[in-house]
């Protein structure tokens, strides 16, 4: 069985920092390997961000706010995904 399409995020390479400037609702994923660095990492060093802030262009400079994606699970495609976890807190508007 093959996926009709998959998502890539092109990475930035050989980074730990995400970039100042940014458009709520971007993403991108930071890698500190280089382009086709093999990663012998047991998870995978790559991690998802997602700006909550966009950079203000006009005026004093204020950077945008990146978040990490924190996942709850990881599977390989041998193997079958896991079940979401049941016991997270409920969302509450903030």
């Amino acid at each position: 069985m093959a996926l009709s399409e998959q998502l890539n995020i092109r990475p930035l390479y050989r980074t730990d920092k995400p970039p100042c400037h940014g458009e709520a609702g971007d993403l991108l994923v930071l890698t500190p390997l280089d382009r086709n660095e093999p990663d012998r990492s047991d998870q995978g060093e790559a991690s998802l961000w997602f700006c909550t802030r966009s950079s203000i262009g006009d005026g004093p400079e204020v950077p945008a706010i990146w978040k990490r994606v924190q996942f709850d699970g990881f599977a390989m495609c041998d193997q079958p995904v896991p079940k979401p976890p049941q016991n997270l807190p409920r969302l509450v508007r903030g």
